[in-house]
């Protein structure tokens, strides 16, 4: 149900996980592991209620992009995997989902649509070898990680030359320490921006998001 007045999510209609979402920004990785954890079990009812649509988007892009059907993608930080089915329904089929929620990585499982999952905190290298990736799509988790500019790196190590980095950001978030991670990253020759979007609703329906947080859909090509 959607609060006439306002427009925001009445907070009785999402569990208190979703409500307390503004609260996990700066959370250990112990933390946020059993917050998602809690939240896995309503979260895919919880979110299309605040309007969440970025998986859909998500999936345009790697679409917009060309990125082939049958190119192995990463989903880093999966979630639930509202995110790879949405791929799914595009056709895409060899996705590997990381998260470091293992509830919520059950959760994905379920859905069916990725060849691999794994239990991963993205505050550490990702465990995998280099150039292994046509693409790789990162949304709603970045605000998470604490060194951006390493993850960036990785990303770009994963996925081969000319492959895909897509990704959001709050927009609340996107100055500052982040730019500066973006920038850093272009400067080593990494990779190269091909957009950056308007700011965005990302839930519009919740009561501390709204219209005063959207975000930006960047991507970038691995060089």
């Amino acid at each position: 149900m959607v609060n006439a007045s306002n427009g925001t999510a009445n907070r009785h209609d999402i569990s208190d996980s979703a409500s307390d979402l503004t609260r996990m920004t700066d959370a250990s990785p112990e933390a946020l592991a059993a917050y998602y954890d809690k939240w896995a079990g309503s979260y895919d009812t919880d979110l299309p209620k605040m309007g969440y649509d970025a998986p859909v988007r998500a999936a345009a892009i790697m679409q917009g992009q060309n990125v082939a059907l049958d190119a192995p993608i990463l989903d880093a930080g999966c979630g639930t995997g509202l995110t790879g089915l949405a791929l799914a329904d595009l056709g895409y089929r060899d996705i590997t989902g990381i998260d470091i929620s293992l509830e919520s990585l059950q959760a994905a499982e379920a859905k069916g649509v990725y060849r691999h999952l794994k239990k991963r905190d993205m505050n550490k290298p990702l465990a995998f070898g280099d150039n292994g990736f046509g693409a790789v799509q990162c949304i709603g988790t970045l605000t998470y990680v604490r060194e951006v500019k390493k993850m960036f790196a990785e990303f770009c190590r994963v996925v081969k030359r000319g492959g895909i980095v897509s990704f959001t950001q709050r927009a609340d978030l996107y100055d500052g320490p982040f730019t500066k991670a973006i920038q850093a990253t272009t400067r080593a020759g990494l990779w190269e921006q091909i957009s950056h979007s308007d700011p965005m609703p990302y839930l519009p329906n919740h009561q501390d998001f709204g219209d005063q947080k959207p975000i930006f859909y960047d991507v970038y090509r691995v060089k």
